[in-house]
């Protein structure tokens, strides 16, 4: 019994640091904005209503101003409604907020009755925010739904300028702004998936690179990747900041089955002049992936706008034929290629990965401005590769 009690207190002390630093992390976003009449003239005390998949109506009324702010807004795509009387109704959908950014819009309203509803076009509003130094680039899966990316969370970070093949940490650990692949922080919905000992994401070998496949890219709603001039809560990084943002259910069931398939045989001969990756890794042949995946959400029955559920599993099979790396000293000495003596009469082998990628996420709402979530994620992954014969990584 002593020891249960000597357990307790270092537990909650441990569970309120992890509580106080995952608020200190950017997950939500804001909306601004001006509410004016065709003329130019704020309208003060107009009543604004935002609407998204997820959360309950958020209300509230313009300044004096003629000015709205909402904070702590889950990301994705809102409805915007603006009421005021003597005036029609002005209703615009498609506003997008993204992670650790205020995005701006502005709405005119036509004298009229107030019971008339006009649908307000605007263009692509602005996403800013003005506390903050940080450079870098929010992509949302609107974004990478539409582009031809690697089927892994890690793909998207590319797509953010300053992100590159850092060569010695592997495609899973990118170089940002230059820094090293290992000098970056990973977060997913205000959670640190830093690998304590290596800095790399998920589980880090300095051998095989990062075990699994991360999180299920079905399960992503945003990655924000900040490239430099950071704010001081990011610690523990000379690189750059990946914030992953997770996937919600809503007031709608929605839901999708997929599968992707890249035989060898579709491949073109690579060129691989990197012998510094070769010599450690061995010389990458030919690489096959097969997935099939299925993903749901929406809301538990009898708690519609309180509680909701999103899931996700993902299988996936892969297969590499990789030449051995086993050059001799006097072949590096001389210069000589990949392959060339040793290093190509060692033949070729089959190196077998099997992932089950899974991932569950509960939102319950307490009310407009308060909830609490719960996720778990994770990429168990047999291979035949020793000592890593089976892998049981990133659960989270």
């Amino acid at each position: 019994m002593i020891k249960k009690f000597r357990l307790i207190p270092f537990f909650c002390l441990s569970l309120a640091t992890a509580v106080v630093y995952a608020q200190d992390i950017q997950t939500k976003g804001a909306l601004r904005g001006t509410i004016a009449d065709v003329n130019g003239a704020v309208i003060s005390n107009a009543k604004v209503t935002v609407t998204g998949q997820q959360s309950v109506d958020r209300v509230v009324a313009t300044n004096d101003q003629g000015v709205f702010e909402l904070d702590n807004l889950t990301p994705g795509v809102y409805k915007v409604k603006a009421e005021q009387r003597d005036f029609k109704t002005a209703s615009v959908s498609g506003v997008e907020v993204f992670v650790g950014k205020a995005t701006a819009i502005k709405l005119m309203l036509e004298v009229g009755s107030i019971t008339e509803v006009v649908d307000v076009s605007i263009a692509a509003a602005a996403a800013v925010d003005q506390s903050s130094t940080a450079v870098g680039a929010n992509l949302n899966d609107q974004l990478f739904k539409n582009l031809p990316v690697q089927r892994g969370v890690t793909g998207l970070f590319y797509l953010a300028p300053g992100v590159t093949d850092s060569l010695r940490g592997g495609l899973d650990n990118p170089s940002i702004s230059g820094g090293s692949p290992l000098d970056n922080l990973y977060i997913a919905d205000g959670v640190n998936i830093t690998d304590p000992a290596f800095g790399g994401l998920g589980i880090y070998s300095r051998a095989y690179g990062t075990l699994g496949t991360g999180i299920n890219t079905a399960f992503v709603k945003e990655v924000q990747v900040k490239t430099g001039g950071f704010e001081p809560q990011y610690g523990q990084a000379q690189g750059g900041i990946i914030n992953i943002i997770t996937q919600s259910g809503g007031n709608e069931y929605h839901g999708a089955l997929y599968g992707f398939a890249r035989p060898k045989a579709f491949e073109a001969t690579r060129l691989q002049p990197d012998d510094t990756r070769i010599n450690k890794l061995g010389k990458v042949l030919h690489d096959e992936n097969y997935d099939v995946g299925v993903n749901v959400g929406g809301y538990i029955p009898g708690l519609r706008d309180n509680l909701f559920f999103f899931g996700s599993f993902n299988p996936s099979i892969r297969r590499s034929i990789v030449r051995a790396a086993a050059r001799n000293a006097a072949d590096i000495a001389a210069g000589r290629g990949s392959d060339s003596g040793l290093f190509k009469l060692l033949g070729d082998t089959v190196e077998r990965f099997r992932t089950l990628n899974y991932a569950l996420k509960l939102s319950y709402n307490f009310n407009a401005r308060h909830q609490i979530n719960f996720s778990i994620f994770g990429d168990p992954t047999r291979t035949n590769l020793a000592p890593f014969r089976t892998q049981n990584v990133d659960r989270r």
